[in-house]
């Protein structure tokens, strides 16, 4: 039963994992916000796929969608995930067990990678971008919804690694820098880095007065929400996609895992 009882838990995850949903949903419509319209019938990588949610809730918008992360228990959670919901399409959701630094996918197989909270656990960057960029089909795009610069030295990584570094000594919280990330992903062959920056419902209030003296141009009100924007979308969250340019290489279509 217990077993049970933490496989439902994960299954109901995003909301069950005592994670702020209201982040969860504010990322993810973000993230399928940057998803190109005209490749609707292409597969689409979730890289590093956790509880398989972000799996899910794609599969549900219609997309076939490959659940990929280096730990092969998860795939039960994905399994799971299908059998609790008759909702969803069991021939569009697959589960691939692998290594992100080198991954068993053939060349152009994506029109999407979404990569959420997940680049930041990677040891080789460059790495990982190169095989984006491979198995990305041309006008393919790569998304990221990653903490940003000062991740890794935030006090609620250092909490996290001091609790859960013993149960997996090759767990890693790395900092994911935009200049760094853009310079690797030239170097990889992508054409553009594309950054979204916004900000999380909750962070900025205003009472009625306050919102009033703001639309009507107090600088200092416009230079404080403008600093807010720009160190919370650097230091703390960030999102942002590559591009991968056209080229003379065949297409895949969709085929199977």
């Amino acid at each position: 039963m217990k077993h049970f009882n933490r496989d439902f838990q994960k299954v109901n995850e995003p909301f069950g994992a005592g994670r702020g949903s209201f982040r969860l949903l504010f990322d993810f419509s973000i993230m399928i916000s940057c998803l190109k319209d005209d490749l609707k019938n292409y597969k689409i990588l979730d890289f590093g796929t956790g509880t398989s949610w972000i799996a899910e809730w794609l599969n549900r918008m219609g997309y076939e969608v490959v659940a990929f992360d280096i730990n092969m228990d998860l795939s039960r959670i994905c399994q799971r995930r299908v059998a609790c919901d008759k909702r969803l399409n069991p021939n569009l959701i697959h589960f691939q067990c692998g290594d992100g630094h080198e991954m068993p996918f053939k060349t152009s197989t994506f029109a999407h990678i979404c990569c959420f909270d997940s680049l930041h656990h990677m040891h080789d960057y460059h790495k990982v971008l190169s095989e984006f960029y491979r198995v990305l089909i041309p006008g393919g795009r790569a998304i990221f919804v990653e903490p940003g610069a000062k991740h890794s030295t935030s006090k609620e990584t250092i909490e996290f690694i001091k609790k859960c570094k013993k149960d997996d000594p090759t767990w890693i919280e790395r900092d994911v820098v935009l200049e760094e990330i853009y310079q690797i992903s030239q170097k990889c062959g992508f054409s553009q880095m594309i950054i979204r920056p916004s900000l999380l419902p909750d962070l900025r209030e205003y009472d009625f007065h306050t919102w009033q003296k703001f639309r009507e141009g107090d600088q200092i009100l416009e230079a404080g929400y403008l600093n807010w924007l720009k160190a919370f979308n650097y230091d703390s969250r960030i999102v942002f996609y590559l591009d991968k340019g056209q080229t003379k290489i065949k297409v895949n279509l969709i085929t199977p895992v």
